[in-house]
């Protein structure tokens, strides 16, 4: 014996309407660029006041980071991807976001000798002894992220230009590796400057929870098909 399911027509007249209004939202694609790097956003809009956005950047700046005694030449290396829902409460540009970022930034740090010397943990160290002290600053793959915005209204078309704004919450963790030079190697001052590099990654690692609140600054253009 066969059983035929039946879907009630009001149920299925209103899925249909649904379906038709999403597709009539349409979907866009933008360049963009910010403190998340440069790339790409592809973006549906699925009714009056939501849409969904996939966004992909990437990138490299260099700069200085002083938070220690020892100063560091850090190259911040941008590659995520951001996973967001939007909400237009008017029904136009504006949105509020919320949403997911597969973050694998982070920074390469190399030591750098100030005056032919290294000052680690209060200790001095001619940069001879210190053969390398090089590191890393890597953040937590999966990071909430909230902001607000304007871009183009779910139903709109056309060339639009976009600004989003807001905080991504990613945790750090800092590792640092110290190589010694010849001088010391084999002596006692090895151990020494592997104790005081390790009080250094601690240190360094407390002076750099401040990343750990992304801002999210993004500029774009884009067309709305």
């Amino acid at each position: 014996m066969k059983t035929r399911v039946r879907f009630p027509r009001e149920v299925l007249a209103a899925s249909l309407l649904s379906l038709a209004a999403a597709s009539a939202c349409g979907q866009s694609v933008a360049v963009k660029a910010g403190t998340e790097g440069f790339g790409l956003e592809f973006e549906l809009g699925l009714s009056d006041h939501f849409g969904a956005r996939l966004q992909l950047d990437g990138g490299s700046i260099s700069r200085h980071i002083n938070r220690t005694d020892v100063d560091y030449d850090a190259r911040l290396r941008l590659s995520n991807a951001l996973a967001l829902a939007d909400w237009h409460p008017l029904a136009g540009s504006w949105r509020i976001s919320a949403g997911l970022a597969y973050n694998n930034d982070h920074f390469d740090l190399t030591g750098l000798a100030s005056g032919g010397s290294f000052k680690i943990n209060g200790n001095s160290y001619p940069a001879a002894s210190v053969g390398s002290l090089q590191g890393s600053l890597d953040f937590t793959r999966l990071d909430p992220y909230v902001g607000t915005g304007w871009g183009i209204s779910p139903r709109g078309h056309g060339l639009f230009g976009s600004i989003d704004m807001g905080l991504q919450y990613q945790p750090s963790h800092v590792s640092l590796r110290v190589a010694c030079g010849l001088p010391i190697q084999g002596t006692p001052a090895c151990g020494q400057l592997a104790s005081d590099v390790a009080a250094e990654q601690a240190r360094l690692q407390n002076q750099t929870h401040s990343l750990r609140y992304w801002p999210v600054l993004e500029l774009g253009i884009g067309w709305r098909f």
